[in-house]
């Protein structure tokens, strides 16, 4: 699990179209959903969105206590 750069409003990466998660239950896609929730819970966030973290994918969390 990572802590990951959040992007900020204004970055261009942001304006790219995700694309839809076609394969579940991967490595890669359990570790992208770890990734989001450590890097959610490190600016205690309430969601996150893959976008948000430069990975073009429809891929969003919600946390909750």
């Amino acid at each position: 699990m990572t802590v990951r750069d959040i992007l900020k409003m204004g970055d261009p990466r942001l304006l790219r179209v995700a694309r839809r998660v076609e394969v579940f239950d991967t490595p890669e896609l359990h570790g992208l959903i770890a990734d989001l929730f450590e890097t959610m819970q490190a600016v205690q966030g309430a969601g996150l969105a893959a976008p948000q973290i430069g990975v073009d994918l429809a891929v969003v969390i919600f946390g909750f206590g």
